[in-house]
């Protein structure tokens, strides 16, 4: 468990917390993930990670990782919990962890319209590494299009 600012925790997502982070994902996502989604990573021993501050989830990560790379699958904070910094100071835990297991390398996939976040990564120095053509569905409805992902990477072997 690691201490965040405002009393916010970073620790590892229970089986427990799934309900609370599928609500956040339903409420900050385009088009999000189901709950079987969500236990499927948690049951895959993906890196499950919730932002808790007592027993109130207000945010989560999720990671996967092959050899000395990184890919973060999932990251979302609860819209009443957003203007915090609560996804900044998450990633900078996160990789500040991968840097001591000795990862070479941290991936992500950003909606190509959300610029807020592509800022975001870049102020953690993730540089644009490539993009992945109609990658996400523009909305729930799959005759509404596709939408570009920008493929960001961040290497931790670098010091930051």
């Amino acid at each position: 468990m690691i201490a965040l600012a405002g009393g916010f925790q970073l620790r590892s997502m229970s089986v427990d917390d799934l309900p609370a982070v599928a609500a956040i994902e339903q409420a900050s996502q385009v088009t999000p993930w189901t709950l079987p989604i969500f236990h499927d990573c948690h049951n895959s021993g993906y890196d499950c990670r919730v932002i808790a501050q007592d027993e109130t989830v207000a945010g989560f990560a999720i990671l996967s990782s092959v050899l000395d790379e990184a890919h973060l699958l999932n990251i979302a904070i609860a819209p009443a919990f957003q203007r915090r910094a609560l996804a900044l100071n998450t990633l900078k835990e996160l990789i500040r962890d991968y840097r001591q297991r000795q990862m070479r390398f941290l991936y992500l996939e950003v909606r190509a319209s959300n610029v807020a976040a592509q800022t975001l990564y870049q102020r953690l120095g993730f540089v644009i590494s490539g993009e992945r053509k109609n990658y996400y569905l523009a909305g729930t409805d799959a005759s509404v299009g596709r939408e570009n992902a920008i493929l960001m990477t961040l290497e931790l072997s670098l010091q930051g």
